[in-house]
């Protein structure tokens, strides 16, 4: 067995752990060196040691200031000495230190011997054993040192106690081995602790490190796969959109109605592959939390009414009534990220429509600022309870979530919606009951100081009387809310089998005042409109006059047809229905209100307006004739070019009124065409500038900031529609 502590373990022979072990050691011993001088001079100023035996005191001290040197040499220099070699460095230190200790206890022996329990040896005794118990922690690692140390320093003196007969002498040599021994089993318990905490630090940082690696290895696996995903989902994206243009184009030409359910069919399926190719491209990119906002100014109220009534055609395909309210507080124009929001809400609504299923779903939109340029938005959703009834939100947000009833996949919408939303500064809840599922957003968006006014309802409608015929649905409550807020006295009446003859009175009272009647039937239900069509259309009944309202559900609108005929200028609006549609829907039965002219200008001559031309500029012949076809159906002029050179050569001769330019997957190229044509313009035409827009199918974030920074004035995302197409060439081009 080694004299001294020799490193056996893994973590011992650690040369990073040993160094600190050691610097303390060093740190401690450097004090304690000092700290043992002063004490012995202190003893001999106050003691007769130097009274009665001068020349001893006198060679202890001597020895004892060698000693510390020794010590001190490796103490001081520690730095440079354990860089050198730590194994000999930690040998010498311990032999200088046992030898120091074995001095120290020899004059306390002295002391004991010559001088017995006077003053002075009762202070170097006490001090003996307090600094001993000091040094035991920071000796501890190395345990058979520790052991000589402190029996060097305290054996002798108590053995001669122990043997002087004396009893005070006996107990101090008994408590002083018993100190001794419980120093040394203390020291050695702490030796095995230490050591084994830092192999378990060392083999947890171990860990760490390979949990790193396998981390940065999986982080770059999924960046792959996402990368991968983002550039298929582009190809596919690219492909469906040509198709999607294809069939826009079919759909305009002569067909029969059996053709065009096939290509109404054909379009509703590439639709929601499109949809798909979409959600998969965003939920990678929410997955990894790399949602960038773009902050602009936009119109709240107008993207919420959209992205709903959008949402609402898939609802309704699928038989489920779907209709929303949006509070009057609702503030117009709010600084946010319009196409964010409008995803936010689009997924929402597809995944609480795949959980109902059937019978209706509602939604409510509000606004609560927060203070003066800052607000939460508040969405919620909730069904009738005739769904299924939601598990965990652990279970549902998944890429490809299932409840196990009945295998109603939610898809990638609800994770979609929850990334949006906490990106947004908000989050999504989701709550479950018998009586439905409630799903409850909030995000944050800043308020524009200007504020535009959605809506001022007509002062006509002030007391005018409305009579609401319904049968069930969440939505009449907000209807009600939305007429009383109109300034309209509203009478609602649900309409029951039971009550037939009461029902029937109310209507023909009605129809005598000529009082406005709103319908508002369940969804998949004929006895409301079939009976109400038998009162109109009764012998007596004089609906001359009588304004008549139908706000219908999904297919409801051939059940109307007999009103429509039997009652002249009754009107029929599919739900869901804004607040301004149902505005305007009133004042044009009520009143006689008239559409408003077009803001297009038009010119007063009896001239037609000249042809536009466009240059389209397009690297694929792939693609360039959906494009091509599409544009020249709207009355435009094209010209197709192959590349930017061949578009440059193209612009001085052509007297192109706009360009349009094809950006497929490389936004960096994208960006390059758009600044050579700027690049182009201001050498030869720099006061007549070029309206430029992009035709793009890449749903990437950073697109449109690249191209509009290159010079780019407007941009469409493929698959391209007549109606969006046309709004943005008029929007530039505008008539002569």
């Amino acid at each position: 067995m080694p004299i001294f502590d020799r490193p056996s373990l893994k973590v011992q022979k650690d040369r990073r752990v040993c160094r600190v072990t050691d610097t303390r050691i060093a740190k401690y011993s450097r004090r304690g060196m000092l700290l043992s001088l002063l004490a012995f001079a202190i003893a001999i100023v106050i003691g007769d040691l130097r009274l009665v035996a001068p020349r001893l005191a006198l060679v202890l001290g001597i020895v004892l200031v060698l000693f510390t040197l020794w010590r001190g040499y490796y103490v001081f220099r520690f730095s440079a000495l354990y860089a050198t070699g730590p194994n000999r460095w930690r040998r010498r230190y311990f032999l200088a230190s046992t030898l120091g200790a074995a001095w120290w206890g020899v004059i306390l022996l002295c002391h004991v011997w010559l001088l017995g329990f006077a003053p002075e040896t009762h202070f170097l005794w006490l001090y003996t054993v307090i600094f001993c118990s000091s040094v035991t922690s920071v000796f501890s690692p190395y345990y058979r040192f520790l052991g000589w140390f402190v029996g060097g320093s305290l054996l002798p003196a108590a053995i001669k106690a122990f043997l002087s007969g004396d009893v005070l002498g006996g107990i101090y040599g008994f408590l002083t081995i018993a100190f001794v021994w419980l120093i040394v089993h203390q020291g050695r318990r702490d030796s095995e602790n230490y050591w084994d905490r830092l192999s378990a630090m060392q083999d947890l940082q171990t860990r760490a490190s390979n949990l790193a690696a396998a981390r940065k290895h999986s982080e770059a696996a999924v960046e792959l796969t996402n990368e991968f995903v983002a550039n298929i989902g582009q190809e596919f994206r690219s492909q469906l959109s040509d198709s999607l243009g294809a069939l826009a184009l079919l759909e305009a030409e002569p067909l029969s109605e059996r053709q065009r359910e096939w290509v109404q069919l054909a379009k509703n399926a590439g639709s929601q592959q499109l949809k798909l190719v979409d959600n998969v491209g965003l939920f990678t990119r929410v997955a990894r939390k790399d949602i960038r906002l773009r902050q602009g100014s936009f119109n709240l109220v107008k993207t919420i009414e959209k992205s709903f009534k959008f949402a609402a055609r898939a609802a309704h395909r699928q038989r489920l009534e779907f209709n929303f309210q949006i509070d009057d507080n609702l503030p117009v124009m709010v600084i946010g990220d319009n196409r964010k929001t409008s995803q936010l809400i689009r997924n929402l609504v597809d995944s609480a429509t795949a959980i109902a299923q059937v019978g209706e779903l509602w939604g409510q939109v509000s606004f609560r600022p927060i203070n003066q340029g800052e607000g939460q938005l508040t969405i919620s959703l909730v069904d009738d309870g005739r769904g299924e009834i939601l598990p965990d939100e652990s279970e549902l947000f998944g890429a490809f979530s299932r409840l196990d009833t009945t295998q109603v996949t939610t898809g990638l919408g609800l994770s979609i919606a929850k990334g949006l939303a906490e990106a947004m500064g908000g989050y999504l809840q989701l709550h479950s009951s018998p009586d439905g599922n409630r799903y409850h957003v909030e995000i944050k968006l800043a308020m524009e100081l200007n504020q535009r006014v959605y809506l001022t309802p007509d002062r006509r409608l002030q007391d005018c009387e409305v009579l609401v015929l319904h049968q069930k649905g969440l939505f009449v409550a907000g209807l009600v809310q939305v007429l009383r807020s109109f300034g309209m006295e509203v009478t609602c009446l649900k309409w029951q089998a039971e009550s037939q003859d009461d029902q029937e009175a109310a209507v023909k009272r009605s129809i005598e005042r000529r009082q406005l009647v709103m319908l508002a039937p369940a969804m998949g239900d004929e006895t409301l409109l079939a009976d109400v069509s038998r009162i109109y259309t009764s012998e007596g009944v004089d609906t001359e006059g009588c304004p008549l309202i139908c706000l219908g559900g999904y297919g409801q609108k051939p059940e109307f047809a007999p009103l429509m005929q039997a009652v002249p200028g009754a009107m029929y609006l599919g739900r869901p229905v804004t607040r301004k549609e149902l505005h305007d829907a009133l004042i044009s039965r009520l009143f006689g209100g008239s559409r408003k002219a077009s803001r297009r200008i038009v010119s007063s001559s009896g001239v037609s307006p000249r042809q536009r031309n466009l240059l389209l500029i397009e690297e694929s012949r792939q693609h360039q004739g959906v494009t091509e076809e599409m544009l020249q159906a709207l009355g435009y002029r094209v010209d197709v070019a192959a590349s930017v050179e061949s578009a440059l050569e193209r612009l001085p001769e052509g007297q192109y009124d706009m360009i349009l330019v094809d950006c497929q997957q490389n936004t960096e190229h994208s960006a390059e065409i758009i600044e050579s044509l700027r690049h182009w313009e201001t050498e030869h035409s720099p006061e007549d500038r070029l309206p430029i827009v992009a035709l793009t199918s890449t749903t990437e974030e950073q697109f449109e900031g690249r191209c509009l920074a290159a010079g780019m004035d407007d941009f469409l995302t493929k698959p391209l529609a007549k109606e969006p197409l046309r709004e943005t060439l008029e929007r530039w081009l505008g008539d002569d």
